[in-house]
């Protein structure tokens, strides 16, 4: 006879005993029921995991290690049978029941957050690069992989002639090994914070192209099995030679019903609740609880057309809009709990099984580790040559391959479903799991130790004025500090002379001191159009500026207005991420300091802004101009010159190098304009004249001056004057000389270069981030009442 207790009661009375109850020994094994046995393993779970990454992230690891970790100490390697602890851990029917079940919303959970934090829109996924590289790295992998199988090693795996290893289990580690996986590789780019960098997205965009054939790949196949075991049905209709069942292609068009869902309504309606939402204000419970009822539906329904159900919480997860308000406050309400509770959990139970106890067989390790070695070699190498081909140097080429040859839960969780199905032994998921762990233990303290975090912003493509295509969109990022700096702002896009023919694209970026908030905000006005009353910031004037300068110049002008909340010290990044998101030419920076109306005074001095701009300056993808604005009542704007009839008065000193030639690039720019006389003043030496240009960057000087000497700029209004100057004393008298005639000075930076020019002067610079002629300019032994754009090319790549 078997006796039961229908209903099972989950939950304990309690961990004290009631006198209430008839049988107080009941409370005292109050593990023995379901949630508290789960609470109990997840506080386990949880106190190991942190105790291993306090440890091991300072020796540049991630989190996902120490879930390994914690699972591998759980699991049957280090608590053998018939122990206490065993007992404890082991679980009968229906709690191994829920534990799958915790186990698998975990896992679908992760998955939907790793969408929402992905910015499909920053990724360059079209290109030839990230195209070449992801087909590469993983169909290229597995054919190349399955070649080396069926010509060299047809042995692996046998024992005497007889077969230890399964052909399937061999295919499937092969095709596990030479994947890239969208979601493992960003979180492994979000956890080392290099996903806003060049090389990240870059990483990024090729996992996307990898995962996008090879989940084409897969659906295709688990349809062509569908038809195939449908065969026999009475719902087939037979044409020709071929079946088609009903209810595969039931699936099928329900997965493309759900892709289109997810593109052209589900997301319009996420677009619809940032409208709905005032901006500084959260959003409301209800639409979060709404989507990830959704969320849990496309489980469902992924399950029911026989793909993972990862796949529809992932792709709803993809159509959320990244970012504040929507995606922030999706991540800030679950991204704790999943990432630090429930995936741990996941990864130990799923690490149960590990036993290194049966690793006995040298015959069955040697076979792993060498299909393991040959896969991961195939795909490193694969990976790094098209980036090499490409142009990429050579430490890029091998931390990208590092990054696309990662390991995490994907593949942990695709080994541990197969060993649930047995397709593939016990042994062999032992191995696989510590090649896991190893793998993501080892890769990220490299990519530390290889890539530079400094270099996070450098992007890959020259992003400048000199190398624009003729009549191209010239994209400026135009930072605000205070309101102060909106007119002078305004005033110098005003000069880059906007038209339908060479348009101007303005993102202005507002930034604020985060003040009395924890995490950093970053908001789009544009998407956000309801106005708030407990704003604890106000871009109000910003918004309303800007947007009167595009209706003043509609059809010539786009402006996109953001407003950053950060921390002094990581405001760079915004400024940087910013530019490399919208493939900027050039950044304008407000000089630290400010001056009074007569401009005899310093009205304001930021310490503050001034280490914003050196940093922008270091690590900026795109060139940067830093903007000193003299507010002297006596000079003009441009509005003003031409009610009077008269013309703005830009001067271009060109000295020479690849800032300078960048500065002039502008003011070629500018002179389209009619109502602008720019006037370029080139200093030369005596030697100079006399010889004929030998070195190449002399030769590039004047190559782009032949234009301007000619004055044959279509439309261009461009005064040309030749200055022989020997030495820095001389260069000092000719800018005192021309400091008041103009109503702008347009100079490059050229940082460390030698010149006779300058020679001497930089001793006595007090701000190297203006470069010698900029300081001089703005230095009050000149007196020079002019504004002062001082310009810095894109660094190249080393």
């Amino acid at each position: 006879m078997i006796c039961g207790i229908l209903p099972i009661n989950p939950s304990s009375s309690g961990l004290w005993p009631s006198p209430k109850l008839p049988d107080p020994k009941a409370n005292i094994e109050f593990w023995n029921y379901m949630f508290p046995h789960v609470q109990i393993i997840f506080l386990i779970v949880t106190i190991l995991w942190q105790f291993f990454h306090f440890f091991l992230r300072r020796l540049g690891m991630i989190r996902f290690t120490s879930h390994m970790l914690t699972g591998i100490l759980l699991s049957k390697s280090f608590l053998k049978e018939n122990t206490p602890a065993r007992k404890f851990l082991s679980t009968e029917d229906y709690k191994e029941t829920l534990f799958g079940l915790v186990g698998a919303c975990s896992y679908m959970m992760f998955w939907f957050l790793m969408g929402v934090k992905m910015d499909l829109s920053l990724i360059r996924s079209t290109g030839r690069k990230a195209v070449a590289i992801g087909l590469s790295s993983v169909l290229l992998s597995i054919t190349v992989c399955a070649l080396i199988f069926f010509l060299i090693l047809r042995d692996v795996g046998t024992k005497k002639g007889e077969p230890v290893m399964s052909f399937f289990e061999i295919i499937f580690i092969y095709l596990i090994q030479c994947l890239s996986s969208f979601p493992v590789i960003g979180n492994l780019l979000f956890e080392l914070r290099l996903q806003n960098s060049e090389l990240g997205r870059l990483a990024m965009s090729s996992a996307v192209i990898s995962d996008f054939s090879t989940s084409i790949l897969s659906a295709v196949l688990v349809f062509l099995k569908e038809l195939k075991d449908d065969k026999s049905r009475l719902g087939s209709v037979f044409i020709g030679d071929v079946i088609v069942g009903n209810r595969p292609m039931k699936r099928a068009g329900t997965v493309v019903l759900f892709v289109c869902f997810a593109i052209y309504i589900f997301r319009p309606l996420m677009f619809f609740i940032i409208k709905r939402t005032p901006s500084g204000r959260p959003v409301k419970k209800f639409y979060i609880y709404a989507i990830i009822i959704l969320v849990f539906g496309s489980a469902i329904l992924a399950d029911w057309c026989k793909q993972s159900i990862f796949i529809g919480p992932f792709i709803l997860g993809l159509a959320v809009p990244h970012g504040p308000p929507l995606g922030s406050a999706i991540l800030q309400k679950f991204e704790s709990v999943v990432f630090g509770t429930f995936l741990p959990f996941f990864v130990a139970t799923s690490a149960e099984e590990i036993d290194t106890s049966i690793l006995q067989s040298w015959i069955d390790l040697k076979s792993i580790v060498i299909l393991v070695s040959v896969s991961f070699i195939v795909k490193f190498a694969l990976t790094t040559l098209p980036a090499f081909l490409y142009g990429m140097p050579a430490k890029d080429c091998i931390a990208l391959s590092l990054i696309m040859s990662f390991k995490g839960i994907f593949e942990f969780g695709a080994y541990g479903y197969a060993y649930q199905r047995g397709t593939i032994r016990p042994v062999t998921f032992t191995v696989l799991s510590l090649y896991i762990l190893l793998n993501s233990a080892v890769i990220p303290p490299l990519l530390k130790r290889i890539y530079d975090p400094s270099r996070m912003y450098a992007g890959y493509e020259k992003r400048n004025m000199l190398h624009m295509k003729p009549n191209s969109e010239l994209r400026i990022l135009s930072c605000i500090y205070k309101t102060d700096d909106i007119r002078p702002m305004i005033n110098l896009l005003e000069a880059t002379c906007p038209s339908r023919e060479n348009p101007v694209a303005t993102y202005v970026l507002h930034l604020m001191e985060l003040v009395g908030q924890a995490n950093p905000v970053l908001i789009s006005h544009r998407l956000q159009t309801r106005k708030s009353e407990n704003m604890s910031y106000n871009s109000e004037n910003v918004v309303v500026s800007f947007e009167q300068f595009h209706k003043d110049f509609f059809g010539s002008v786009f402006v996109s207005t953001y407003t950053a909340l950060s921390v002094p010290k990581m405001m760079h990044g915004d400024i940087c991420m910013l530019a490399l998101n919208n493939t900027t030419s050039l950044i304008i920076l407000p000089f630290h300091q400010t001056w009074s109306a007569d401009g005899s005074a310093i009205v304001s001095d930021s310490l503050m802004i001034r280490q914003l701009n050196k940093s922008v300056l270091d690590l900026s993808p795109c060139s940067v101009g830093i903007f000193v604005y003299r507010s002297n009542n006596g000079r003009r704007t441009i509005k003003e010159t031409a009610a009077n009839f008269s013309s703005y008065q830009v001067c271009m000193l060109f000295l020479g190098g690849k800032d300078d030639r960048e500065a002039l690039s502008l003011a070629k720019r500018m002179a389209r304009d009619s109502r602008i006389t720019i006037t370029v003043v080139s200093l030369i030496s005596s030697e100079q004249r006399a010889n004929q240009a030998t070195d190449w960057d002399r030769m590039l000087d004047l190559e782009l001056l032949r234009d301007v000497k000619g004055n044959v700029l279509a439309g261009a209004d461009i005064v040309f004057s030749e200055e022989v100057v020997n030495d820095a004393n001389q260069t000092s008298q000719l800018l005192k000389s021309i400091a008041n005639e103009y109503d702008l000075f347009i100079v490059g930076r050229e940082k460390g270069r030698k010149s006779v020019f300058t020679e001497g002067l930089e001793e006595w610079s007090e701000f190297e981030e203006l470069g010698i002629i900029g300081d001089l300019l703005t230095s009050q032994d000149l007196n020079c009442q002019a504004s002062v754009l001082v310009i810095q090319q894109q660094q190249q790549m080393i």
